[in-house]
């Protein structure tokens, strides 16, 4: 709606071709430079739209408020020149098309206030889930038993600095916390993790941490005893002290039981038909998320939303969902047996579509599998927060 009103901008200016001929002086030479004006923004947008269109336009409101206010003085100069109908004409083509833009710009600074609450809330969702208990703990930083690792294995608490606190695992990954919006957010590490800088037994390391969105930075670790660690990187070192992490030593009951990802790949060609489903079930209830996407095969696909299912309609040993896609309806059928299910796909204007799920995940999304397990309320309010601007990645099998 946005672009109508601002194209609307962009077409006012032919309204001044004919009393730019008519009229002389100043006054022409006014409305021939306001022509001009509209003529190369109208130019400036056919260039735009003949290649890649950004995705985020901040040449439309400087374009806007300039037209506006020369149709606005324009409108002024007619009035002075007695082209009262012409002048009537473009004030009201102005406060149309600038009244428009004026209304989709309020609202869309008040969905972008929408927005920064629900990336707030998503991130402390997120911290909070990693540490509710001592399973998710250990599931969502990897703290298997294994052999003594020469690494700073556990949880780590900074005392000022950039970092709040660090958390490494006996494979020698890493994560590293910083303050966001009144939570925490991460860094985590990319392969190999953790290398010695000398010889492994001086407890100095390096390693390669990811943010969140940026580039990769990398850090040092210095073990000062068994109780201290300092890392070194954005700009300043930090101190950090060997503490219990912050688990929830009384987590509420859970209702929910997390089956897991289930999934399929089917081969078309040079592409690969993905299917894949994450279920939880309450009693004889049944909740999914699920990735139907068709993907280049053997390659590492980065963009590839989820769909909220929600939660199933039960008949007899079956359940059913129901979804739009693309503006296009679709439905599934899926019965459960064992380490596999049975998924029949139908969308609108194709054939039924009958498929095999085994028990594994093609996608690995941590975003999805840290959902609440304390009951459907929780459930359905982490999937309205967490998959606002989410993307699952992950590498798409060869055909």
């Amino acid at each position: 709606m946005a672009f109508a009103f601002y194209f609307a901008l962009l077409a006012l200016w032919p309204l001044l071709l004919w009393p730019a001929v008519r009229l002389r002086g100043w006054s022409r030479a006014w409305l021939c430079l306001v022509i001009l004006a509209g003529l190369l923004a109208g130019l400036h947008e056919a260039r735009q739209w003949s290649g890649t269109i950004s995705a985020i336009r901040l040449d439309i409101p400087l374009i806007a408020i300039v037209l506006g206010a020369l149709y606005g003085i324009t409108a002024l100069v007619l009035l002075r020149a007695r082209w009262r109908k012409t002048a009537s004409a473009l004030a009201f083509g102005l406060l149309m098309a600038g009244g428009g833009l004026a209304v989709q710009w309020i609202e869309a600074g008040r969905e972008a206030a929408r927005l920064s609450e629900v990336f707030k809330e998503r991130n402390a969702l997120l911290f909070a889930a990693r540490f509710r208990d001592q399973d998710t703990y250990d599931a969502s930083f990897n703290m298997v038993e294994g052999r003594p690792a020469p690494f700073p294995v556990g949880h780590w608490e900074g005392e000022g600095g950039y970092f709040s606190r660090v958390i490494v695992n006996p494979a020698g990954e890493v994560w590293a916390f910083f303050p966001c919006d009144g939570t925490e957010c991460l860094y985590r590490s990319a392969a190999p993790g953790l290398e010695a800088l000398d010889d492994p037994v001086a407890g100095r390391w390096r390693v390669t941490l990811a943010p969140p969105a940026g580039l990769p930075v990398e850090v040092r670790l210095t073990q000062h005893g068994p109780e201290r660690l300092e890392i070194e990187g954005r700009g300043q070192p930090t101190r950090l002290t060997k503490t219990p992490p912050p688990i929830d030593p009384a987590p509420p009951p859970r209702r929910l039981t997390y089956l897991g990802p289930f999934s399929q790949v089917a081969c078309r060609g040079q592409y690969a038909e993905v299917r894949q489903l994450w279920l939880w079930q309450e009693g004889n209830r049944l909740y999914g998320v699920g990735i139907f996407a068709t993907l280049v095969a053997g390659t590492h696909a980065r963009f590839v939303s989820p769909i909220l299912l929600g939660e199933g309609v039960r008949a007899s040993e079956t359940w059913s969902f129901q979804w739009q896609r693309n503006g296009r309806d679709w439905s599934a059928t899926l019965s459960l047996a064992g380490p596999e299910a049975t998924l029949t796909i139908e969308r609108e204007g194709a054939a039924a579509d009958r498929v095999m799920l085994e028990r594994r995940g093609l996608f690995q999304d941590e975003v999805i599998a840290l959902a609440p397990l304390t009951g459907k309320a929780d459930w359905d309010h982490w999937f309205e927060i967490v998959l606002v601007g989410h993307f699952t990645e992950g590498q798409v099998p060869a055909c």
